[in-house]
């Protein structure tokens, strides 16, 4: 079995066994959503809210799996790095779940800081699997009109997207020094980064749209 496979199922079995963890320990009432400023603004009865992630974590791994055999790439590359970014997805909804167990459990977590870190670790990880992300498909990537038009502007704005990841994980980052902007520091970096790769594409395609 593949690496990312194992990681897959890893993350599920870790997410119910949290939820079997939390149950005992919950109150009557748990909180399911937060505001900006970190404050619980919405409840559900213990056995919803304990479920909703879990649950969550589940359809989206079993939705974005069987989309991946149905519209990724044959390419094996490109495969392995679809299912490894379905794991980071599942991790990332997995890190939510736990700030969500240890604020019902009586043992809230800053937002200040869980989330610009949380946040950062997902852009990093996509800084990573970007690049490995060969092929041209209909699933996942920087999928323009112009990356989808040319395979070579595909490989060479995939190349680029790295860095400018990378850098928009260290400017959220920032984002727990400056809680009053925190909301800023997580979406900002991401939007500017996708904006920029966006025109990477188009200035690449200018240059070798017509490489086949």
């Amino acid at each position: 079995m593949e690496t990312h496979r194992i990681a897959f199922y890893t993350i599920i079995a870790a997410s119910l066994l949290l939820a079997a963890l939390v149950w005992p320990a919950a109150p009557d009432t748990v909180p399911i959503h937060w505001n900006i400023a970190g404050e619980p603004d919405a409840w559900a009865d213990a056995r919803t809210g304990i479920a909703i992630l879990p649950a969550l974590i589940i359809a989206t791994g079993i939705g974005l799996a069987l989309l991946s055999r149905e519209f990724g790439s044959g390419d094996t590359q490109t495969r392995r790095a679809t299912g490894w970014f379905i794991v980071l997805l599942l991790a990332f909804l997995l890190g939510i779940q736990v700030f969500a167990g240890l604020t019902a459990t009586g043992y809230p977590v800053p937002t200040n800081f869980f989330f610009p870190i949380l946040f950062s670790l997902l852009y990093l990880g996509t800084s990573i699997l970007l690049p490995r992300l060969r092929k041209p498909n209909k699933l996942i990537g920087i999928r323009t009109p112009w990356t989808m038009k040319s395979e070579a502007v595909w490989i060479r704005t995939h190349q680029k997207s790295g860095r400018v990841m990378q850098a928009a994980a260290g400017i959220t980052l920032l984002g727990s020094f400056y809680p009053d902007y925190l909301f800023l520091f997580i979406l900002a970096p991401a939007l500017g980064a996708l904006l920029w790769l966006v025109l990477v594409s188009y200035r690449e395609y200018r240059t070798f749209g017509e490489i086949p």
